[in-house]
């Protein structure tokens, strides 16, 4: 649904209270993508931070993190962050700026509270995601210009459905 932005380059564009949000039409396709899959999945909000260790709250080179990283993980776990990654926040905010349409699919790699290493953990099922999210959202665009609606929402098609 949006991103806590964590990284720089957002900062060069907007204010730090700009939000980073996805479309919403593009996450409902991607629920529905995922509904239809049959892939497991969770909605919710993302940590784009643009360092892979001390932004994340892992020790950099010789175990160096900051005192102001320390207790990240707890603190965003604590208001709902599900994940880290590295790039959603800009995505999201320069689609905002652009007038464009943003989602993020994200698979897990590293489970941050075992330190667990899953390499290959939900990729292909990302990419399937992602895939069939965009085939879905091009058939509600499709439909709604033939109802000359600017948005799609679930009840518009369940109503064209209907016809």
């Amino acid at each position: 649904m949006g991103s806590v932005i964590l990284e720089g380059t957002s900062k060069h564009y907007v204010i730090p209270e700009y939000p980073a949000i996805a479309s919403y039409d593009i996450v409902l396709a991607l629920i529905d993508a995922a509904e239809t899959l049959g892939v497991k999945y969770h909605v919710g909000l993302t940590a784009s931070s643009d360092s892979f260790y001390v932004g994340q709250e892992r020790p950099g080179y010789k175990g160096y993190l900051p005192p102001h990283q320390r207790g990240l993980i707890d603190y965003l776990r604590s208001v709902n962050v599900l994940n880290f990654e590295m790039e959603s926040s800009i995505i999201f905010v320069l689609a905002n700026i652009y007038g464009l349409k943003a989602g993020a699919v994200c698979a897990v790699i590293v489970n941050r509270e075992t330190e667990e290493f899953m390499p290959s953990a939900g990729i292909e099922d990302a990419i399937r995601v992602a895939n069939e999210a965009i085939k879905i959202h091009s058939e509600w665009i499709e439909e709604a210009m033939k109802l000359g609606k600017r948005f799609i929402t679930p009840k518009i098609i369940r109503d064209q459905r209907k016809r």
